[in-house]
């Protein structure tokens, strides 16, 4: 349900090309065919990643780090939108290279950000 709210917001605030990974292994193995497809400038791609911290197969932290120490990929900005933003986990986003963390459903504040790091 948050997934289409998310959705539904992103097209609203002008963000209508938007793509959904159920786990961050997708995301990953979706970066890394972009990566190696010579025809693609990925930075055009992908601008922004919106990552959870809880996710199947790989989570938000660990996508975090993988995109931020990639030479390809660390200059994409990554947003960590979790409803488990506590102290620590705060700390820990900022230590795997997140640009910026708000917790869930604070939406509005979701585009916002997105506003201040893409535009």
């Amino acid at each position: 349900m948050l997934r289409k709210l998310l959705h539904e917001t992103l097209s609203e605030a002008g963000y209508d090309q938007v793509t959904f990974f159920d786990n961050g292994k997708s995301a990953w193995d979706y970066l890394t065919f972009l990566k190696e497809d010579s025809k693609v400038d990925i930075n055009q791609e992908v601008q922004l990643m919106i990552t959870d911290v809880e996710m199947p197969q790989m989570d938000g932290h660990h996508l975090t780090k993988r995109m931020k120490e990639d030479e390809q990929l660390f200059n994409i900005p990554v947003v960590i939108f979790s409803s488990l933003i506590t102290e620590d986990v705060y700390h820990r986003g900022k230590g795997v290279g997140a640009d910026a963390q708000i917790s869930k459903p604070v939406i509005v504040k979701l585009i916002q950000t997105i506003d201040q790091l893409i535009l």
